[in-house]
């Protein structure tokens, strides 16, 4: 018996920031402004890491950012196995937010390079699937 018979993957249908697939359905990248402390917070946050309010407010911020570093993926969850091999990026964005994504997969190896100028973009490559997604910019 291997691990593949250990846990369960399942989704909870009912979250407070379910707008956010709106936003990413309409071409925006969504953020959570805290009423309390005024901190911006993106990915969005239903409750304020800072001052642990939950009284946020949507907003959308610009997806212009920069790759600080990236890695190529050769193994990979069996979702994702036949997407092999992969780049997933970390970039820092307008603002200071950091934020792990996928590369797309028209930008080659030779391409990549820390500090290179990139775009966050919503992405719904089938119905049932909406992410973000580095691009060229």
């Amino acid at each position: 018996m291997g691990f593949e018979k250990f846990g369960k993957e399942g989704y909870v249908s009912q979250t407070k920031i379910t707008p956010m697939l709106s936003y990413l359905k309409k071409n925006q990248l969504p953020a959570t402004v805290c009423q309390k402390c005024k901190r911006t917070w993106f990915p969005p946050r239903a409750d304020c890491p800072n001052c642990k309010s939950n009284i946020t407010e949507w907003t959308t911020i610009d997806g212009t950012c920069r790759l600080v570093t990236f890695t190529e993926v050769h193994f990979a969850p069996p979702q994702f196995q036949s997407d092999t091999p992969y780049f997933l990026g970390v970039a820092e964005l307008k603002g200071g937010f950091r934020v792990f994504a996928p590369i797309s997969g028209k930008i080659s190896r030779d391409m990549l390079k820390p500090g290179r100028q990139m775009v966050l973009r919503p992405t719904t490559p089938t119905v049932d699937h909406t992410y973000y997604l580095l691009e060229e910019l």
